[in-house]
């Protein structure tokens, strides 16, 4: 009978809008929370075939729930430095607990303070994972589909610590109008791998004043002195090193060979040890390629990298998620990778507790890397992402559900009290 089927349409609208107003109360309930995803209800119809083409049956409406999971909250700056956001594509990767096989899920609140140990945990007690990087700031080889290499980042071990030199550069100019036998003297510090302070004095000697008739006859011998076990690579013979500078032409204050052409790397190594062949860790590399000589001043630039050892004064994390340990001394040390996971198909994953998402089986592929790389958004230190939800949109939508529902609810009340009218004629 179509009047019982309009009532039980009536009630599938009601049931659909209490749907809708259960996903508005969440909405507007989480409009403050880090990195909430706003749900949604969807309406579609349902059609059942009728007996005959002279009567219509009813069938009503169902509904179905899903996250916005792909539209961005607005971004807002934080002061603390473990604080994160991404800006684009893709979720962190958190951990149900701190060791062992934990159950992965996905989130984009990015509110992660140390615990007692160090650990990054966010207010639901999920943990942030990464990949740990080796003492040089590298990734070694990491599985980019499966969450099987990651670890729980601890900030809490980081007490102190320094950087060796790697790398020197000397730039400058040495004085065109010097005469012969004139010298300059630089002392300059690099740092061993315990953050111990070296000095290596630098010598330059003009033995051949610049004669501007001759293209390549400004000579000077560079004296290196380094610290006590620390040799040069390749040991100059005799003890000294020699450079030619050109005085006219197109190369004029420039490094050149014996055929007047510029030199494009001159760098050697000092090395650490007493044996060039089989230096230690501590080695690093000189380069004096962008030394000119001109008329001027004697300007000594030296850059160096490396620093003494000193206290952990924060962190930092970079826009491809690479997370730094900042030093009193101003260095700083790349310790584990944030990953930014991405998959296919964002709608297909399934909403749980604390903010987080699972693995649905209509994700497509799922990706692990870097930020900035692929498919994947930048992250965004010190801040965190806002809930996507719009307090007015869901008020507008918290009114027309209460008007579809007592629409929903009149067309029952009307389809009973038809029934009961056709009640009584029969008796």
């Amino acid at each position: 009978m179509s009047l019982y089927s309009a009532m039980r349409s009536g009630v599938s609208g009601m049931s659909a809008q209490s749907s809708r107003l259960a996903a508005i109360s969440d909405n507007i309930s989480n409009s403050q929370t880090v990195g909430y995803k706003r749900a949604t209800v969807d309406f579609s119809t349902l059609v059942t075939s009728p007996g005959s083409r002279s009567t219509y049956t009813a069938s009503g409406v169902q509904s179905a729930t899903h996250y916005q999971v792909q539209q961005d909250g607005t971004i807002l700056g934080t002061g603390s430095s473990t604080d994160m956001a991404i800006s684009g594509n893709g979720f962190f990767v958190v951990g149900s607990k701190a060791s062992g096989t934990p159950q992965y899920s996905l989130t984009r609140a990015g509110s992660f303070l140390p615990d007692e140990t160090g650990l990054l945990r966010n207010t639901a007690g999920q943990y942030l994972q990464g990949w740990k990087l080796d003492a040089n700031g590298n990734l070694g080889t990491v599985n980019t589909t499966r969450f099987d290499d990651l670890k729980t980042i601890n900030v809490g071990n980081l007490a102190y610590g320094g950087s060796r030199t790697t790398q020197m550069g000397l730039t400058g100019n040495l004085p065109a109008q010097a005469t012969a036998g004139t010298s300059f003297a630089t002392t300059t510090t690099f740092y061993d791998g315990l953050g111990n302070p070296q000095d290596i004095q630098l010598n330059w000697t003009m033995t051949t004043k610049p004669d501007p008739t001759v293209p390549t006859n400004g000579v000077w011998t560079l004296a290196i002195t380094p610290p006590a076990n620390y040799t040069l690579d390749p040991v100059p013979a005799p003890t000294d090193l020699t450079f030619t500078f050109a005085s006219v032409g197109p190369y004029a204050g420039k490094m050149v060979d014996a055929s007047g052409n510029p030199v494009a790397n001159s760098a050697f190594s000092i090395v650490s040890g007493t044996n060039p062949a089989a230096p230690t860790p501590d080695s690093f590399t000189l380069n004096i390629s962008d030394i000119t000589q001109l008329n001027g001043d004697y300007v000594p630039q030296i850059t160096a990298d490396g620093a003494k050892a000193g206290l952990v004064t924060s962190v930092n994390i970079d826009e491809t998620g690479k997370l730094w340990a900042l030093y009193d001394n101003g260095a700083r040390q790349a310790l584990y990778q944030v990953p930014i996971a991405t998959v296919t198909n964002p709608d297909g994953l399934v909403a749980q507790d604390g903010n987080t998402f699972t693995l649905g089986a209509d994700i497509g592929t799922l990706t692990l890397g870097a930020g900035k790389q692929g498919g994947a958004g930048s992250v965004i230190g010190s801040a965190l992402e806002q809930s996507n939800v719009d307090i007015a949109t869901e008020l507008v939508s918290l009114i027309e559900t209460q008007r579809a529902y007592s629409s929903s609810a009149t067309l029952v009340r009307t389809a009973d009290e038809m029934v009961e009218e056709t009640t009584r004629l029969k008796r």
